[in-house]
């Protein structure tokens, strides 16, 4: 009779752990859609500013919206989907020092301040950011 309570309870205890397994693999799935979803946006934003020789470099990725971006890793990847797409890298000769600084910083600081590249340097910016 309790081996088969505790056979009982072993099944139960295995169904609970395999719906909780399925709801976590879903969440996990849809969370990586909507990142590429969210990749995918500013990278058709900035390729269309490309397109259409609007505008390029950090300005074009400011323009395009890579704030809305989440992490160092989501701007990483939209940098290097850039150049696959045979552009140049739009963070050109300040790919460094903003990884320094921190991508997502960097451009949360310039979207938070309504910051014009034309006005400032990379450089000047950085400057600010540390000074904050």
């Amino acid at each position: 009779m309790t081996s088969e309570i505790l056979i009982g309870i072993g099944g139960l205890l295995l169904s609970v752990l395999t719906y909780f397994a399925g709801v976590h693999r879903t969440e996990k799935r849809l969370s990586k859609d909507e990142r590429n979803t969210r990749i995918q946006k500013v990278l058709d934003k900035y390729m269309n500013f490309r397109r259409a020789n609007y505008t390029s470099g950090l300005d074009g990725l400011q323009k395009a919206g890579i704030a809305t971006l989440f992490t160092d890793d989501e701007i990483i990847e939209l940098i290097d989907m850039i150049i696959k797409h045979g552009e140049k890298n739009p963070l050109g000769r300040y790919q460094e020092s903003l990884s320094k600084v921190g991508l997502k910083k960097f451009f949360d600081f310039t979207a938070n301040q309504n910051i014009n590249f034309y006005d400032l340097s990379a450089e000047e910016i950085i400057k600010k950011i540390e000074a904050a």
